[in-house]
C-alpha cells in the first residue's frame, strides 16, 4: 500500500513538472552570484530545486536517524558494560563468601576499575579484607575510595568503621565529623560520631551529639533506651570535672533531672566530700541508702565516718533494711565490719552468727571471723580463718559483661551498661 502510494505521488510530481515545462517552453535567468547568472528552462530549474530539497530533506533524516542508532548502539554498549560489572560483583561476592578469596576479590577489584564511581564493589573488597584481618588494606583502599566518593555516606561510614576497628580514634572521629556535615540527621552517622567519642573519652561531645540523636528518633522504647544513654554520658561528662564545686554542681542537676538515681547521688556525695562538705555527702548518701540500700552507700558512708557514733548511725540505719529490699547476710557482714572497727567484739560476733547461709558466704565472713578470734586471742582459730579467706579482694563487677573492677563505678565503659556495677558484699537485690 505505501509502494502504490509512493508511485502514485511519483507520477504526479512528473506529470505537474511535465505540464509546468509544456506551459513555459522559454528560458529564464537564473542568478548564481550578483554579477553572474545562466540561462535555463524554467522546468530544469524547478526540477533541480526539487531535486535539492529532496536531497535536503533526506540528509536531516538519515542525521536522525543515525543519531538515534548511535544512542541505541551506545546505550546498549553501556547496558552490557553494567550487566558485566554487575555479574563480575555478584560472582566476587559468592566468591567471596564460599572461601574462594583470592578469586572474589580479583572480580571485585576489576569491576571496581571498570567503575569507580560506583562504590558496591569496593565496599565489598574492603569487607573482605576486614574479615582476614587484613585492616590497613582495608583502611587503604577505603581511603582511596574516599577520595572518589568523598560524599558517599556508605564509603565514609565504612572508612570510619576501619579506622576504629584499627583503634585509630582521631582518624575515625575526623571521617564521622565529615560524614555527619554531609548527612546532619543521619542516625547512624551520629551514633557512630558518638561512639567515636566515647572511644576517646569526649564525653561533653559525645552528649551533644546524643541530643541530636534523640530528635530523629521517633520510636518511643528506642528513645527512652538512648535517653538512658544521654544521662549516663552526661554523668561522665560531670565525673571528669577538674574543680569539685563543679562537679558537685553537675551532679546536683543530674540528679534533679532524674529523680536522685543513684549513680548520680553517690557521686553527688563524693563531690561534696571533696570539696569539704562532708555532712552534706553524708545526708545525700543516708538518705539514698534508705531509698535504695547498696554497699556502695555504706562503703562511703563507713569511709568518711570519723567518730564511733557515725558508725553506729550507719550500722542503725542498716538494722532497720527491710528484708525484702536487701541480701540480710551481707547486711550482717557489714554490720560486723562496722562493729570491728569500733572494737566492738561482742556485737560483731553476734551479727556474724546471725548469717544464715554461711556455706555460701563471700570471703569477707573469714576474714571479720578471724579479726574476732584474734581479738578474742583464739589464735589458731584466727589464722584457720585467715587462711580460708586469704586473698581474696573485695571487688566490684558489671552484671551486665561481667568486668571487675576495684571500685564503683556508675558507668560501664566497656559495654555501655548504666549503674550496673555491684560489690562482691552486695546489699542490693539484685
Amino acid at each position: 500500500m505505501k509502494r502504490a502510494l509512493a508511485i502514485l505521488v511519483g507520477v504526479v510530481i512528473v506529470c505537474a513538472v511535465a505540464y509546468v515545462s509544456w506551459l513555459n517552453p522559454t528560458g529564464v535567468e537564473f542568478r548564481v552570484a550578483p554579477t553572474r547568472s545562466v540561462q535555463a528552462p524554467l522546468a530544469a530549474l524547478m526540477i533541480f530545486a526539487c531535486i535539492i530539497g529532496v536531497l535536503l530533506v533526506l540528509s536531516v533524516v538519515m542525521i536522525q536517524a543515525g543519531r538515534r542508532a548511535f544512542l541505541t548502539w551506545w546505550q546498549g554498549r553501556e547496558q552490557r558494560r553494567v550487566e558485566r560489572i554487575e555479574e563480575w560483583e555478584e560472582r566476587g561476592e559468592a566468591l567471596v563468601w564460599h572461601g574462594e578469596i583470592q578469586q572474589g576479590r580479583a572480580l571485585l577489584h576489576k569491576a571496581w576499575q571498570r567503575r569507580p564511581e560506583g562504590a558496591h564493589a569496593v565496599l565489598a573488597l574492603a569487607a573482605s579484607y576486614q574479615d582476614t584481618g587484613e585492616l590497613e588494606r582495608a583502611r587503604t583502599l577505603l581511603a582511596e575510595a574516599a577520595q572518589q566518593h568523598h560524599t558517599n555516606p556508605d564509603v565514609l561510614f565504612a572508612l570510619a568503621e576501619a579506622h576504629r576497628a584499627a583503634g585509630e580514634h582521631a582518624a575515625c572521629i575526623d571521617v564521622f565529623e565529615r560524614l555527619r556535615a554531609l548527612q546532619p540527621r543521619a542516625p547512624r552517622a551520629l551514633r557512630g560520631l558518638r561512639d567515636g567519642y566515647v572511644e576517646a573519652k569526649r564525653w561533653s561531645d559525645a552528649a551533644a551529639v546524643q541530643e541530636a540523636l534523640l530528635a530523629e528518633l521517633r520510636d518511643p522504647e528506642c528513645a527512652a533506651r538512648e535517653r538512658e544513654h544521654l544521662t549516663a554520658l552526661r554523668y561522665q561528662a560531670g565525673t571528669v570535672l577538674h574543680e569539685a564545686a563543679a562537679r558537685a554542681q553537675a551532679f546536683e542537676a543530674l540528679a534533679d533531672s532524674r529523680g536522685g538515681s543513684l549513680p548520680m547521688l553517690v557521686s553527688l556525695g563524693d563531690a561534696l566530700s571533696a570539696d569539704g562538705r562532708g555532712d552534706e555527702a553524708s545526708v545525700v548518701w543516708e538518705r539514698a541508702l534508705r531509698g535504695t540500700p547498696r554497699t556502695v552507700l555504706v562503703e562511703r558512708l563507713a569511709g568518711i565516718a570519723t567518730e564511733a557514733r557515725h558508725r553506729e548511725r550507719l550500722a542503725t540505719v542498716l538494722r532497720k533494711l527491710r528484708g525484702d529490699q536487701v541480701q540480710m547476710d551481707n547486711v550482717h557482714l557489714l554490720a560486723a565490719e562496722l562493729y570491728l572497727a569500733d572494737g566492738n567484739v561482742d556485737d560483731a560476733a553476734r551479727e556474724l552468727d546471725a548469717i544464715e547461709d554461711a556455706q555460701n558466704a563471700p570471703p569477707l565472713l573469714q576474714g571479720l571471723r578471724a579479726e574476732v578470734h584474734r581479738r578474742r586471742g583464739h589464735l589458731e582459730q584466727a589464722l584457720d580463718a585467715y587462711r580460708r579467706g586469704a586473698g581474696k579482694r573485695r571487688m566490684y563487677h558489671c552484671t551486665v559483661c561481667q568486668r571487675a573492677a576495684p571500685e564503683w563505678t556508675g558507668y560501664c565503659t566497656a559495654c555501655g551498661g548504666w549503674d550496673t556495677y555491684r560489690s562482691d558484699i552486695e546489699i542490693g537485690i539484685r
